[in-house]
């Protein structure tokens, strides 16, 4: 009996150290999918006026193994794939001998990414490929959009699906049974501040005689945590410093006693900003436009610490180039000047008098109208000297033909005249006089 017990004993305890709690299995599953049914055309791979083109993508595993892309075409080009994350920078690379058909792209080791945020799926033009990338127009994805030349395109999609897995950050090797977690860890942007700054709260550990808490942090630019602070079992909050406003930073506490950790604290997440400038403009929206300017207007700001709007515009959504300030006392914008036939980008803030200014606004687009076409001055002196041509022509063969107006007037002849005098006496007229005779 005391054997079979020892036995159990050591069986459970083999499960225990092989399948340590919060690990999660990296068996490869499918995450995310354009959701197209069929293909509605495609973007050639040599076609520089393409590129860039890339598919953006939000991830809900944070670790990435496969991306499949639909493609069709006649030769076999080798085509490289990049993710990146949305400020350009690369995560990781795969190679592909392509063909007509779904092609599998495999990485050499999982990319971490934070599930929630968007990543670009880029190709690497290829000027002898005669493949090209398929595409679903209207989309059928809701969690990004395509870029095809550069210009955002939100109702198109590239056919393609990603696969990994999702996996918690290792807890310590050490971890005592003893050691509870914090609970109802709150992540807030700190108060009355310029921003860089975010304030974190939680619940003390239920176990008693730990040295303190271990703070990690992780930020849409690096999947993984790493440790921001350590502060002693008495202090039941903390301020992170030195970040970048605007962007979302996401924390687990572990309670601590020498090198053994407790498993991670639930996740709070915050965004430092900037708490002394105004509020940021809502609804930004076009009222107009012509082929050489567009008319944005907005929802007021009620904030006493406004003091202008700055309105930002260009060609691109990853580079405004233009910047205006707008009195507060308006809530319309009028770009002039502009080029016909060309889609604008927009975004909006809201600055005080000490120059502090809020989070722009999301971006809108739209395209000034085409170039109306009218007569230009060669055709309308073509068409005088035509028209006088003509006149000339007839006036000439007028003459020639004594057509109207050189026609000749006909009028009576002499005989016709002579003919139309009566004589003043016929003899049938003359008659005696009265009492007398007429002599002959």
């Amino acid at each position: 009996m005391k054997k079979t017990k020892l036995f159990l004993i050591a069986f459970l305890s083999l499960i225990i150290f092989a399948f340590p709690l919060n690990s999660y299995s990296a068996t490869e599953t499918q995450d995310q999918n354009d959701g197209c049914a069929a293909p509605t055309g495609g973007d050639s791979l040599s076609d520089v006026a393409k590129f860039p083109m890339y598919q953006i993508f939000a991830p809900t595993m944070n670790r990435l193994t496969k991306v499949r892309l639909l493609f069709s075409g006649t030769n076999t080009p080798t085509i490289t794939l990049t993710i990146k994350d949305m400020g350009g920078n690369s995560l990781g690379q795969s190679s592909k001998t392509v063909s007509a058909g779904w092609i599998d792209f495999n990485f050499s080791s999982a990319i971490s990414l934070t599930s929630g945020l968007s990543y670009q799926i880029h190709l690497d033009r290829e000027a002898t490929a005669l493949d090209s990338w398929n595409f679903c127009q209207p989309g059928g994805y809701g969690g990004g959009y395509a870029v095809t030349g550069g210009v955002i395109i939100p109702d198109k999609d590239y056919n393609f699906q990603t696969y990994g897995y999702s996996q918690l950050p290792a807890v310590s090797s050490q971890l005592p049974a003893t050691i509870e977690p914090p609970q109802n860890l709150k992540a807030e942007d700190a108060a009355d501040d310029t921003g860089g700054k975010i304030k974190l709260t939680w619940e003390k550990s239920k176990t008693s005689g730990i040295d303190g808490y271990r703070i990690y942090r992780q930020n849409e630019t690096n999947s993984d945590y790493k440790e921001a602070a350590e502060v002693d079992s008495k202090n039941l909050e903390h301020e992170d410093t030195g970040l970048e406003n605007g962007q979302e930073y996401t924390y687990v506490v572990r309670a601590y006693k020498g090198t053994s950790e407790s498993v991670d604290s639930n996740e709070a997440r915050a965004k430092p900003e900037n708490n002394l400038a105004p509020k940021t403009p809502l609804n930004l929206h076009v009222v107009s436009k012509d082929k050489n300017y567009i008319e944005v207007a907005w929802d007021k700001v009620d904030d006493e610490r406004l003091d202008k709007y700055v309105v930002r515009f260009g060609e691109s959504p990853l580079d405004f180039q233009n910047e205006r300030e707008v009195s507060k006392d308006v809530s319309f914008y009028r770009v002039d000047n502009l080029k016909s036939n060309t889609r604008y980008y927009f975004r909006i803030a809201s600055k005080s008098k000490e120059g502090e200014v809020s989070g722009f606004s999301d971006f809108i687009s739209e395209m000034t109208l085409s170039e109306k076409q009218g007569l230009s001055w060669v055709w309308v002196t073509s068409l005088v000297v035509l028209g006088l041509l003509i006149i000339g022509l007839y006036l000439y063969f007028a003459w020639r033909k004594k057509w109207w107006p050189f026609r000749a007037r006909v009028g009576p002849s002499q005989n016709d005249r002579f003919d139309r005098v009566r004589p003043l006496h016929s003899d049938e007229d003359i008659k005696e006089l009265p009492g007398k005779k007429a002599k002959w």
